[in-house]
């Protein structure tokens, strides 16, 4: 792989929280969406992903008041956590991803489906432009939400080089969700190898900027890497911003990197006090050390 897996998880983290800010104007209230974060310090507590003890951690599908881009991000930073963890088992992937999402929605899940199917993809450098469609769709299954249609037909407009604006002309005004989706798609899969350019044609999105910019960035962050994001980007980052996707200072996003992915390889983070997890129960951080290389030993 060009980068390691530890470099792609703070690209996606960061990468999000990028794109969202790009296109937050001086004049807008930030949005915030802390729970990737808290999440991946519930995943590192656990020792693993332990589905009722994360039923405890995550409120429960009372977002429905929210309107729908917001309920949208909420939900893809719920899901991002079970996507970085089991990045590398589409099986194991869309099970916990299915038992995770609290929506009855169709439409709702199957977005959450597609970004976290993007995310674990780029996670293991697996992208093909002229099947990832299809793919998605495979992953997705039987549904009635339309994304799927909505993809191919992305696709197809990729395919024959049509520009963005183009694109915004033909997605469905009434149906924002899947406005964003396809545009975050669009604007990943036409300059994958480019975050900024990702970054910069996802806000221009005629609506919803901020949270297709956050998809598209997180997306672009987890293929390109930390290597890929411009330093003079994220050197930006104050703390204001680094708050509203829950976090303190850009070297806890690191620590929190490290120790998502030794827990995933099968070693048991034990020093709670380098990861600051304060708000996470210290009782729940496991009292044992186990090292063992990735598919020998693994907490699943």
């Amino acid at each position: 792989m060009r980068y390691s897996l530890t470099s792609r998880i703070q690209g996606t983290l960061i990468g999000g929280l990028l794109g969202q800010s790009l296109a937050t104007t001086e004049h807008e209230e930030p949005l915030y969406s802390t729970a990737a974060v808290q999440g991946i310090k519930m995943l590192i507590a656990q020792g693993g992903f332990d589905l009722n003890e994360w039923n405890k951690f995550q409120s429960s599908d009372a977002n429905s008041e929210l309107p729908p881009d917001l309920m949208l991000l909420n939900s893809i930073s719920t899901a991002l956590p079970v996507a970085l963890f089991f990045h590398e088992n589409h099986l194991k992937l869309r099970e916990n991803l299915l038992l995770t999402i609290r929506s009855h929605n169709p439409l709702l899940r199957d977005a959450v489906l597609t970004v976290c199917y993007l995310v674990a993809q780029s996670l293991n450098e697996k992208i093909n432009p002229n099947t990832l469609a299809s793919e998605i769709t495979y992953f997705i299954g039987e549904t009635t939400s339309g994304i799927p249609k909505k993809l191919q037909q992305v696709n197809n407009l990729i395919a024959n080089n049509v520009g963005y604006s183009e694109l915004q002309n033909c997605l469905d005004k009434e149906n924002s969700i899947s406005n964003i989706i396809a545009s975050a798609f669009y604007c990943f899969v036409n300059t994958k190898e480019d975050f900024r350019l990702t970054c910069l044609q996802a806000i221009k999105n005629q609506h919803n900027s901020r949270v297709c910019g956050a998809i598209a960035g997180a997306i672009s962050g987890a293929y390109n890497s930390m290597a890929g994001i411009p330093i003079t980007w994220h050197l930006e980052l104050d703390e204001a911003k680094l708050a509203q996707w829950g976090l303190t200072s850009f070297s806890q996003m690191v620590k929190l990197a490290d120790a998502v992915v030794a827990v995933w390889s099968g070693a048991y983070w034990v020093i709670p006090q380098s990861i600051e997890v304060e708000e996470i129960d210290r009782d729940l951080i496991s009292p044992l050390e186990a090292i063992a290389a990735p598919y020998i030993i693994r907490l699943r």
